[in-house]
């Protein structure tokens, strides 16, 4: 049973389709941890041009998928997570490898553990599974930040 549904998870995020790169969350610990579920499917718009024939996930898409894990554990998070009119800009990516194609019919989870929040600032380390081989495996730093209206 998910802790947070596909409609919770899209009510959590900023993100709006086609970028949403989370389809549920399986646990959460405020301030800890997360692990959520990310189906690939071969309807996802970014396979019509990477690559025809030969389809597979964009490792910035992965990259994404961590950040709006991040993002969900933080707006959980009592005291250092994102407040109304904030948003997380990612600032950072430290040792991100990526092992292994992900490709339309997998089932990415993701792990992600926060190392550290240093005021405004958190670093969190990503392992990216498929079927329980590593995927992607990264360190993220993050910031929280007010959402900025432009004028109209």
């Amino acid at each position: 049973m998910p802790v947070m549904n596909s409609e919770e998870v899209q009510a959590a995020l900023k993100q709006k389709f086609p970028m949403i790169m989370v389809d549920c969350v399986t646990s959460l610990e405020a301030g800890k941890s997360i692990r959520v579920i990310k189906n690939v499917t071969a309807n996802e718009i970014h396979f019509l041009g990477h690559f025809p024939g030969h389809s597979v996930m964009p490792g910035t898409l992965i990259v994404e998928a961590i950040g709006q894990s991040a993002s969900i554990l933080f707006t959980k998070t009592t005291g250092t997570g994102t407040r109304p009119g904030e948003f997380l800009v990612l600032g950072s990516i430290q040792e991100m490898r990526f092992l292994k194609p992900v490709i339309p019919g997998d089932r990415m989870e993701i792990d992600v553990h926060v190392s550290k929040f240093i005021g405004d600032f958190a670093i969190v380390e990503a392992v990216v599974t498929v079927d329980r081989a590593e995927v992607a495996k990264g360190k993220l730093g993050f910031a929280r930040r007010p959402l900025q209206v432009s004028p109209e």
